[in-house]
């Protein structure tokens, strides 16, 4: 029995949520994560609160028998921050409330939800926010650290588009920040939220979305001088388009589908995944310049509701395999590294994939030391990453996922927090500039002076840990 066995015992009692603990029926179940890594961890508890009081609740006991504390909203961290060994996991899972002003365009929205179950929301009033390529990722986590998703081009991260937030702080407490309440609570939010607390509703100011000019058309990329030639090619054409055109340019093995040509199936591909949010009379000219990159191998896109997007990607939601990952800004796509990056993918398995992701437009426009978020004028995000079925493969997946990023690893700086995975050694120092740490760190010291919420891309509340170098 635990030494705490007494203390959860009467805590289950007054919590208003579901509790689960070790020997429970549907304990599994509850720790799961989207990186099945995560099954390597097993808390102590896992509850699942019903409303703000209770997360304030469960903060207060976590600090009173000691337990580190882990927040999970979609659970989609790579590095499986959304559970935590021998602790506590606060599932947001159940605050799936949404309030819709389609006249003032402001949407307030509980974490719990994922970004696909708000555009199915929003989709019929004509309005969407900027967030969340896959429809499984939950809206808190995402939000905390920035948001890229696919309106970034037009409408920059999706905390650009937030107004207000509620957290619950390390002492228990609610608190509700936003430019003129709590201002310094609320620029740290945008971009190092994890660190502060725990977000129990967020506002947005919605943008125009309604139906777009949107999917994905992919090329064979078998041969290293083509695909070598598609990404460098594609890198810039993206940042010749109009900015209404996000896009994504994707290498991977061809999948066994319909769609795809059978002499193609299992070989390197290059895929563009885009929405042109646009007059729709111009979507098939805007992408006229992608699909003379070359044969087009398939072509997947046109006229559709914004939400169908997510049935495109919806494999990148799925769970069950243990995934690694590397990533990390580029200010530009060097022609010698795309060469040799090509030639490392000409053999790729399932699972396998290297992602660009064009940057800039309305992101770049916001000044850099507006929100805690602090890579605004990189051109280009990267990431590669391998997703493996089972534990005994983890060391494969890793060998490979290096060799894929090695040739760009000169090349990239910063990180995207939400895109942190295990092998980012501190990577508050990557994810943040020194000056961006520093503020942080500040903000962090009044709120959470112990840092109670340590399961992030976790800036210290110490400010001599986070001197200015």
């Amino acid at each position: 029995m635990s030494q705490h066995q007494p203390a959860f015992d009467y805590f289950t009692t007054t919590f208003h949520g579901t509790v689960c603990q070790p020997g429970q029926d549907g304990y599994d179940q509850a720790r799961e994560v989207w990186n099945a890594t995560g099954r390597d961890l097993m808390p102590a508890m896992i509850v699942r609160p019903h409303t703000a009081a209770a997360v304030a609740h469960a903060v207060r006991f976590a600090r009173g028998v000691g337990l580190p504390i882990a927040v999970r909203s979609g659970g989609h961290s790579p590095a499986a921050l959304g559970t935590i060994d021998r602790g506590l996991v606060i599932d947001l899972s159940a605050l799936t409330a949404i309030d819709i002003d389609p006249v003032t365009r402001l949407v307030r929205v509980q974490p719990g939800l994922t970004w696909g179950e708000v555009a199915g929301a929003l989709h019929p009033h004509g309005l969407a926010i900027t967030a969340g390529d896959v429809g499984s990722v939950g809206v808190g986590g995402l939000t905390q650290g920035g948001g890229i998703g696919w309106f970034v081009r037009q409408y920059g991260l999706a905390i650009d588009r937030l107004r207000s937030a509620q957290l619950v702080t390390a002492a228990g407490e609610l608190l509700n920040v936003s430019a003129t309440e709590h201002p310094e609570v609320f620029w740290a939010l945008r971009g190092a939220g994890a660190n502060l607390g725990v977000i129990t509703e967020l506002e947005f100011e919605a943008h125009p979305a309604g139906l777009i000019y949107g999917g994905m058309l992919a090329f064979d990329a078998s041969d290293p001088a083509e695909g070598a030639r598609l990404l460098t090619t594609f890198a810039r054409l993206a940042h010749e388009a109009p900015e209404e055109l996000t896009m994504q340019g994707l290498f991977m093995a061809a999948p066994p589908a319909p769609f795809v040509p059978s002499h193609l199936i299992g070989k390197t591909i290059f895929a563009v995944a885009s929405v042109y949010s646009g007059d729709l009379a111009h979507g098939e000219a805007v992408m006229a310049p992608l699909r003379a990159l070359a044969p087009v191998a398939f072509d997947l896109t046109g006229p559709m509701p914004y939400p169908a997007m997510f049935q495109l990607t919806e494999e990148g939601g799925m769970r069950g395999f243990r995934h690694t990952i590397r990533s990390g800004f580029l200010d530009d796509v060097d022609p010698q590294a795309a060469a040799q990056l090509a030639t490392e993918i000409q053999i790729m398995q399932p699972g396998q994939v290297v992602q660009l992701r064009p940057l800039g437009g309305q992101l770049a426009r916001v000044p850099a030391g507006a929100t805690a978020f602090a890579h605004r004028t990189a051109r280009f995000l990267l990431m590669v990453g391998q997703a493996v079925p089972e534990p005994g493969l983890d060391g494969l997946a890793w060998m490979i996922t290096n060799r894929m990023f090695a040739p760009f690893e000169a090349h990239v700086t910063g990180l995207y927090g939400n895109f942190a995975g295990a092998q980012d050694v501190n990577p508050a120092h990557t994810a943040f500039t020194a000056r961006h740490r520093e503020r942080i760190a500040r903000v962090k010291s009044q709120l959470d002076p112990h840092n109670v919420f340590a399961r992030n891309v976790n800036v210290r509340p110490q400010l001599a840990d986070v001197a200015l170098a």
